[in-house]
């Protein structure tokens, strides 16, 4: 075991680490009476070879007595076996419930553009997966590796004891056996657990997206192997297994042999001692006890090399969630957060590149957008828009530049409260499977009833609460409660507003609305966006017309800013997009403008 994985394992556990310790000592008294029960066979068969072919009642009392002796003897291995993994469980359930608080509350550090590099399937992989290793090793291998090493040990003690000289053949293949289990867990298993994990991470993240795509699959006829990340995931976790399979095959073809090997050492070994020596009786008997404890042996030292094996899966487990998760690194925080007076926004000449990015996704950029006004962003894909919006929430920090709420810069507050100063309605909205009560107060849990009825108003809401099967109370996701997209951008609007923070950030509130929902939608905004900061990112340019400002982004710069009517006149690239845009939202199928 490693080291610092162990210590690790120990400080999770808490103080739950006495109930580790009580659930080895357990297992290993267990293991220890276990022994007991095999050595009373033992004297049943003394007894009956030593009858001549006699039974006498006092043979017959004496083998009942050592017959009923191994039962008790299973019995109480049972019990406190039994009880060791009792034990084991509940230190293995609350030290993995410990490890995922751990995990989740180093994630609420990490800024979102750690989550936007990441595919959410990975990480729930990564974190369910490894820390289901953990509870099982916690939960079954620690107390089976303590019985494991416990009982070859004392079974050492015992045959020493009872005839040294086959003791000394029994450990040839012992020894043996443990020199390939050395090579089995060497650095290619390492190498290999690491190209598993990431194998499995990546089939896993495909069959996600294959599943969600599926309707688009059935309507062109397609199978699952017309998805080709899909079927490169596949075969690259199939060649990695056979690859290992195979690579294993001859060290542990012999790590078998010489486990269950060890009768074919023993019976050479009799053989030899019948012909040397004068007492064969004796040597029959040292026989029959090396016979009734050799499986079990055998079976141990399975059990070791599989507690090994496991072990190395749960130190890789551990090694990937440092790696992937707890070595990820928090945005710098300030020693004291500052709280601006004003909630005007401006960038001043910032500059920011991604992370394995060449080219800037912003560049020198610089502009004001002040308190009770609308500033609109527009611009092609990949022209800069969203990362503005990281900027602002600090997704991201600026590669350069300064980027101010009022008078102090975004870097110089809390994450939280700097937050807490922010709504943001993002284009992909997400409703989490609660009551749409909670849902709506999801930013203000201490929220009454009657504050989340009038903004249910307000966001033009009234209608989908009122067709719910439990109003307020009904559960999303549940039958009977599944609402379309733009529905669903309105309850995050209702949220939003409930909220009632000082600045305002839209995504395309209504990119994936129908007519009857867009114009409700730009009737809850027109009723949330007063006396507030407020910027929005903009495809359909219809909804914009009236903004006191429009940004138009090109290549990461500022090319054009100013109103609708200035923007028009001036036959620049905004008005380029107008009517381009006026030209798709006229155009009809099969008809000729």
């Amino acid at each position: 075991m490693k080291n610092q994985h162990l210590s690790k394992l120990k400080s999770l556990m808490g103080n739950y680490v006495y109930l580790y310790y009580l659930a080895i000592f357990v297992s290993i008294i267990s293991s220890v009476i276990s022994l007991g029960a095999y050595l009373n066979v033992y004297y049943v068969i003394e007894n009956l070879l030593s009858t001549n072919g006699i039974l006498t009642n006092s043979v017959i009392e004496k083998m009942k007595y050592y017959g009923w002796q191994a039962v008790i003897y299973v019995s109480l291995a049972f019990m406190f076996y039994g009880l060791a993994l009792l034990l084991s469980h509940i230190v293995a359930f609350n030290t993995v419930a410990r490890y995922r608080i751990s995990l989740i509350d180093h994630m609420k550090e990490l800024p979102l553009g750690y989550y936007q590099k990441r595919q959410t399937g990975k990480l729930r992989k990564l974190i369910e997966k490894n820390t289901d290793e953990v509870e099982h090793y916690i939960a079954h291998q620690l107390p089976d590796m303590a019985q494991a090493l416990t009982t070859p040990i004392a079974f050492l003690v015992l045959i020493f004891l009872f005839d040294w000289k086959l003791s000394l053949i029994c450990l040839i293949p012992v020894i043996l056996g443990f020199l390939l289990l050395r090579f089995m867990m060497g650095d290619e298993s390492k190498s290999f657990l690491d190209q598993y994990q990431e194998a499995s991470a990546n089939m896993g993240n495909d069959v996600v997206e294959y599943i969600r795509g599926i309707s688009v699959v059935k309507i062109f006829g397609q199978t699952a192997f017309s998805f080709k990340s899909f079927n490169k995931a596949i075969e690259n976790y199939r060649d990695f297994t056979i690859s290992y399979a195979l690579s294993m095959k001859n060290a542990m073809s012999g790590y078998i042999v010489c486990v269950y090997g060890i009768f074919a050492f023993l019976i050479p070994a009799t053989i030899i001692l019948f012909n040397n020596f004068g007492n064969s009786k004796k040597i029959l008997l040292s026989y029959i006890f090396f016979v009734i404890f050799t499986p079990l042996v055998a079976f141990m030292l399975m059990r070791i090399m599989e507690s090994s094996y496991k072990a190395m899966i749960i130190f890789n487990a551990m090694d990937n969630l440092d790696t992937k998760i707890y070595d990820a690194q928090s945005l710098p925080k300030p020693l004291i957060s500052q709280k601006p007076s004003y909630f005007d926004i401006k960038f001043k000449d910032v500059s920011f590149t991604y992370e394995g990015m060449k080219e800037k996704a912003l560049h020198q950029l610089s502009f004001e957008c002040q308190t009770d006004s609308v500033t609109a962003i527009v611009g092609p894909s990949g022209s800069g828009k969203s990362t503005i919006f990281n900027l602002i929430t600090r997704f991201y920090d600026v590669g350069s530049g300064t980027v101010m709420i009022g008078d102090v810069d975004v870097r110089d507050m809390a994450y939280e409260d700097l937050m807490s100063n922010i709504s943001y309605v993002f284009q992909e909205t997400k409703l989490f499977k609660t009551s749409l009560l909670e849902n709506i107060r999801f930013y203000r849990p201490e929220a009454t009833r009657d504050e989340v009825e009038q903004v249910i108003d307000q966001a033009q809401c009234r209608e989908i609460i009122n067709k719910m099967p439990n109003g307020l109370d009904t559960v999303f996701g549940t039958s009977g409660s599944y609402l379309s997209g733009g529905e669903i951008q309105r309850i995050t609007i209702a949220r939003a507003m409930l909220k009632d923070a000082p600045i305002i950030l839209l995504d395309e509130a209504t990119a994936f609305s129908d007519a009857e929902n867009e114009y409700k939608i730009q009737q809850a905004l027109s009723s949330m966006i007063k006396n507030k900061t407020v910027i929005m990112i903009a495809h359909r340019l219809s909804t914009i017309t009236h903004a006191d400002q429009i940004l138009v982004m090109k290549e990461g710069e500022l090319v054009e800013k100013g109103q609708h009517k200035s923007l028009i006149t001036q036959n620049g690239v905004y008005a380029n997009m107008y009517n381009d845009y006026q030209q798709s939202i006229n155009w009809k199928l099969g008809v000729k403008k």
